[in-house]
């Protein structure tokens, strides 16, 4: 089967985010239900179809690959969503890499636990910057507290991954469509 093409954005000043997400509980069908959950209550002004990838790992995890990148608001939301995700008690336990389609700079993400609202992710750059970003408008700043960058894991890629699709806002009119950390 040939998956569509992903849409043109209407914004043409729209740059996708390249990165991906590591399930630590749940298996592709839960993972994949989850990510369907959040795609039905993205809001889209200008939407774009973005593909996805489930590999489930020898270990258990499930590796979220998006081949056609991200908006960055999508990735670092759809961390935090799959982090814990609503009525969802089967898929959790979420982290993330994004690389910043303005700097180039690639960061580590993972919830941060102190926080009981669940708003907001730790993060740091591979260069060891320390940044908290704030879901959902994904506006990240560098912070003093030292978060350590996590390495990516080795992923062994499934030849027949669960694929699907998603249809997200490509508006960079709103959020943080570069990733743009503020110091």
């Amino acid at each position: 089967m040939t998956l569509p093409q992903p849409a043109t954005s209407a914004d043409p000043a729209f740059t996708p985010s390249q990165g991906w997400i590591l399930v630590h509980h749940g298996s592709p069908a839960e993972v994949q239900k989850a990510i369907a959950e959040y795609d039905e209550i993205a809001r889209e002004i200008h939407p774009g179809i973005f593909r996805v990838e489930l590999h489930p790992q020898p270990d258990g995890r499930t590796a979220v690959l998006l081949p056609d990148g991200f908006p960055a608001y999508d990735l670092v939301n759809m961390t935090g969503w799959l982090d814990t995700p609503p009525e969802e008690i089967d898929a959790y336990g979420a982290n993330g890499w994004i690389v910043s389609p303005t700097s180039g700079i690639k960061y580590s993400l993972m919830p941060e636990v102190e926080n009981a609202w669940g708003d907001t992710m730790l993060g740091a750059s591979s260069e060891g910057v320390s940044i908290r970003v704030r879901i959902p408008e994904g506006a990240a700043s560098e912070i003093a507290q030292r978060v350590p960058y996590q390495v990516e894991p080795h992923i062994d890629l499934v030849p027949d991954p669960v694929r699907m699709e998603v249809t997200l806002d490509t508006n960079t009119k709103f959020g943080n469509p570069g990733f743009v950390v503020e110091r």
